[in-house]
């Protein structure tokens, strides 16, 4: 989803820049790379993020400078009930989906190799809905300035992956093609989203 998300966004940019600085009649293929890093950190357990409805939540967050977003799912489990899991599949009630957006983020990174980075910062959440947002009327927080801290540890192996997108404009004669290779390691996490404890993660290049 963060590649398909990025990847879109990138053609959608470049189409109309390149596409008015060539002729009508102008066939060509523009190729776009890009090139950086980001993690990934889950989270798991009792207690929700910014006290929004529920006992226990399965949370994840995404860094990569401004594309840092994330999302957070809230249940009502049972007493050794756990989404999926526990006394019995299922069990837990779902009462909600949040959108996170990193509203403040700091990283600290340590020195030498497989060496941890620790993410710290706030988020605010907004409760997910299928139907549009009203485009006059701001949409509300549910949560605002929810703490959270992460530190990831390489380890393992790595594994490697390559996205390719492309869009023809049949009118404009020009195509453009979205390439990107991602390299991967799990990482062992610690640390919390306002409570909840962080259970592992990822981190990679791209």
């Amino acid at each position: 989803m963060r590649t398909a998300l990025r990847s879109a966004a990138a053609l959608a940019l470049a189409v109309p820049l390149v596409a008015s600085a060539l002729p009508a009649s102008a066939s060509s293929t523009s190729t776009l790379r890009e090139s950086g890093s980001y993690a990934d950190v889950y989270f798991q357990g009792e207690g929700t993020p910014g006290g929004v409805e529920g006992n226990y939540s399965v949370a994840g967050l995404t860094f990569q400078g401004e594309f840092s977003y994330g999302w957070v799912e809230t249940f009502w489990c049972d007493p050794g009930e756990t989404p999926g899991g526990g006394q019995e599949d299922g069990d837990c009630e779902n009462l909600g989906s949040y959108d996170a957006q990193v509203t403040d983020l700091t990283v600290v990174t340590g020195k030498g190799k497989d060496a941890a980075t620790t993410y710290s910062g706030t988020v605010d959440l907004y409760q997910y809905t299928e139907e549009d947002p009203d485009p006059v009327e701001p949409v509300e927080p549910a949560a605002q300035d929810v703490l959270f801290e992460a530190t990831l540890t390489p380890t393992g192996g790595t594994a490697r992956s390559t996205f390719t997108s492309t869009y023809r404009d049949h009118e404009a004669g020009v195509s453009y093609r979205f390439r990107e290779t991602t390299v991967t390691r799990d990482a062992t996490a610690q640390g919390d989203f306002d409570g909840v404890p962080a259970v592992g993660g990822l981190v990679g290049t791209f």
